[in-house]
């Protein structure tokens, strides 16, 4: 079985991912396998490279993630032809890897912000959307990244409506308390779903 967890920025996938790995559970992330590539992978670095030009690099040649960032949550095209250079080769990445372990009927947690938007669903059997109050998520973005207030509704109106990612969830969870209420609510819904889907 694998189920793909998705949800609105800053509410709690990684957290949730977490937990789930706490359990035993084979956890994938999208968001590191994006990391791995834009970093490790000459081809993927000169694509953004060509598209973005030097001033998302450091003096050093490195990617600045957070200068990327800045420049991608600030325009619909931008951001777009980042995820052009990047959705295939992550999507192959992961295909790969769902299917080794299904081979070994191990049960698999993909965690992808944008499940939804890259047609990541199609590798997945159940879909998890995690969300919290709007409130809270721009507490955790200015927190993370040393943001203000006006960047991280941008960050957030940036990505697909939670109302709308809800549509496609079997289960919806809503990470609006504390640590420990939002874990002991992933492994009742972790074993909820092994019990409606775990024959997948």
């Amino acid at each position: 079985m694998v189920v793909g967890i998705t949800g609105g920025i800053a509410c709690g996938k990684t957290l949730a991912g977490y937990f789930l790995e706490e359990m035993g559970v084979l956890v994938l992330d999208a968001d590191e396998v994006a990391r791995f590539i834009s970093k490790y992978e000459t081809e993927t670095v000169e694509a953004i490279l060509d598209a973005f030009g030097k001033q998302v690099f450091s003096p050093y040649g490195m990617l600045n993630r957070a200068a990327l960032a800045s420049v991608v949550f600030s325009s619909p095209a931008e951001r777009g032809k980042l995820e052009r250079i990047l959705h295939p080769r992550i999507k192959e990445i992961l295909r790969v890897s769902i299917e080794y372990a299904r081979k070994r009927e191990a049960s698999v947690a993909l965690i992808a912000p944008l499940l939804i938007e890259a047609n990541f669903q199609e590798m997945v059997d159940v879909i998890w959307v995690v969300g919290s109050e709007a409130r809270l998520q721009v507490e955790r973005l200015k927190k993370k990244y040393s943001i203000n207030e006006i960047e991280a509704y941008r960050r957030i109106k940036a990505q697909l409506p939670l109302r709308e990612k809800e549509a496609y969830a079997q289960y919806v969870l809503h990470n609006n308390g504390t640590i420990d209420e939002f874990k002991e609510l992933v492994v009742k819904t972790w074993k909820k779903t092994l019990k409606e889907y775990g024959g997948k």
